[in-house]
């Protein structure tokens, strides 16, 4: 552990590995507590190989689905979640990450998940997994509808479902595209289970490493300490096979976590 009491991760696409157990040897090197993995990066046969690395290697892990569910019929969006918490299952990941999706009416699409996860979320607490909605991009931009860029957008959901299943997750760099970080923390705090850590310019989503943009970090990673939230912090910024960049993040939260 980097930091006692404090959960930090890596996301999978975001370091070099050429194998399962590379990747958990590399993380273990770095001394990562979490991988978030993805399903764009596992195969089928790959969830339980997941899971025996992990409790070889005391690693935990999550996964992250790129998924549409206010975008589609209520049933499909319930039969692919329901598909993913398998997978979370036969991994042993302890947080499942999504989008909301898009809808271009922004209220229909918000009724619509809140459909969805009132019959979820219970299946994903009894199976021991938090699925985590992720703030997404200012509903405006580009004009791709996406939901989630708001906290009334998470409050108008979690005001729905009443489910320790339901949970989540603040992805800073998103929020300093829509200039909502602190609001964000402050009425997000008691469902806040997850987090993404990434820096941008403030206009588009640019992955950079923190203290390359500006994300107020020391402020942004204080309130969020300040709330009681232990982690996971999850880095979601390239390495570029230079461990300095990781490292800055560590001396960063280890500033906020005093």
């Amino acid at each position: 552990m980097l930091i006692p009491d404090l959960t930090i991760g890596v996301s999978c696409l975001h370091y070099e590995w050429g194998s399962l157990e590379e990747a958990f040897a590399r993380a273990a090197d770095y001394g990562f507590d979490l991988i978030e993995f993805s399903t764009t990066s596992l195969a089928d046969v790959d969830y339980a190989r997941v899971a025996e690395l992990s409790r070889r290697s005391g690693i935990g892990t999550s996964l992250h689905a790129w998924l549409d569910s206010a975008g589609q019929a209520v049933s499909d969006a319930i039969a692919e979640l329901r598909e993913v918490r398998a997978q979370c299952v036969t991994m042993g990941a302890s947080h499942l990450v999504v989008h909301m999706g898009s809808h271009p009416e922004r209220a229909v699409g918000l009724q619509r998940l809140a459909d969805v996860c009132v019959i979820v979320a219970p299946e994903y607490a009894a199976a021991n997994v938090a699925l985590c909605l992720e703030n997404h991009y200012p509903y405006a931009y580009h004009g791709l509808n996406e939901l989630g860029g708001d906290p009334d957008d998470f409050l108008a959901i979690f005001g729905h479902v009443a489910s320790p299943g339901l949970r989540f997750c603040l992805d800073y760099g998103h929020s300093n595209m829509a200039g909502n970080t602190e609001e964000f923390i402050a009425r997000l705090a008691p469902w806040l289970a997850y987090t993404h850590i990434a820096d941008n310019m403030g206009e588009h989503d640019d992955h950079l490493a923190a203290g390359d943009g500006t994300v107020d970090w020391p402020a942004a990673l204080r309130q969020t300490i300040q709330t009681g939230f232990r982690g996971p912090f999850t880095i979601e910024f390239p390495e570029h096979g230079d461990p300095r960049r990781f490292r800055r993040f560590f001396e960063l939260l280890q500033a906020a976590a005093g």
